[in-house]
């Protein structure tokens, strides 16, 4: 009974969210009405189960503005966690992001406003069933073999992958990952070339509207890169990772 009741609740914020997009509804009043829902069906804030909702909803269906607007009023009023947002969003987005180059700008946009408060969120609830969630996504503890029943260890790792994505990132755009000695990223597929390549109704103006967000998206990517290694507490916890990994 106890599942029945639980898979009506998500099926119910389902229904809630698109019928709010399809009538433009004010984003704080959808995390209003979405919060209070979820309150009474006795689901714990922030939510990861509603982390995975909201950007599977995106991702790819519903990569339009509005849905990225009920997202960010959720990290706003709390109801997803951040970091599990963002990991989310990062094996999304980022192995499509010459196909969906506007949602790769929307996905740093997150980036800088909430990687950066990571140190605040080691205090909110649910913090360590977070961190494993995010070990579930970014299979962290496998890539670097260290504990995944540490979440102040996973913090670290999530840290540097975040930082390791937009680099590699950063290096396949501009042509030079096959010159690092990997030649090749532990991130990245080759699925965004694919997608491009299937879909030959392109039109040339939007293809050179692409390429431009293209170049732009790997100059913002490089500059979150540096901002990672100015701030003090981000640039201590990349000085930990690469004198204990």
């Amino acid at each position: 009974m106890a599942v029945t009741v639980h898979r009506s609740t998500w099926d119910g914020v389902i229904e809630l969210t698109k019928s709010a997009q399809e009538r433009g509804s004010d984003p704080l009043m959808w995390a209003i009405q979405l919060s209070s829902s979820l309150n009474s069906a006795g689901v714990r804030l922030p939510s990861t189960e509603l982390s995975n909702l909201l950007v599977s909803h995106i991702c790819w269906s519903n990569n339009v503005p509005m849905a990225w607007k009920f997202l960010e009023k959720a990290l706003m009023m709390k109801i997803v966690p951040p970091m599990h947002v963002l990991a989310l969003l990062s094996v999304s987005v980022i192995p499509s992001r010459r196909f969906h180059p506007s949602a790769y700008r929307l996905y740093m946009e997150l980036l800088k406003r909430h990687a950066f408060s990571f140190a605040s969120q080691v205090n909110c609830p649910n913090y360590e069933k977070i961190m494993k969630s995010i070990d579930e996504v970014l299979h962290l503890s496998q890539i670097f073999a260290l504990p995944a029943s540490e979440p102040g260890l996973l913090l670290v790792e999530l840290v540097f992958s975040i930082v390791w994505q937009l680099l590699d990132a950063s290096l396949d755009d501009e042509g030079l990952l096959e010159h690092t000695p990997e030649k090749k990223s532990s991130w990245l597929t080759g699925a965004q070339d694919m997608e491009i390549d299937s879909h030959d109704s392109y039109d040339e103006k939007r293809i050179k509207r692409h390429e431009g967000m293209h170049k732009m998206n790997t100059v913002m990517a490089v500059e979150i890169i540096g901002e990672f290694f100015k701030h003090k507490v981000t640039s201590r916890i990349l000085y930990l990772a690469r004198r204990n990994m």
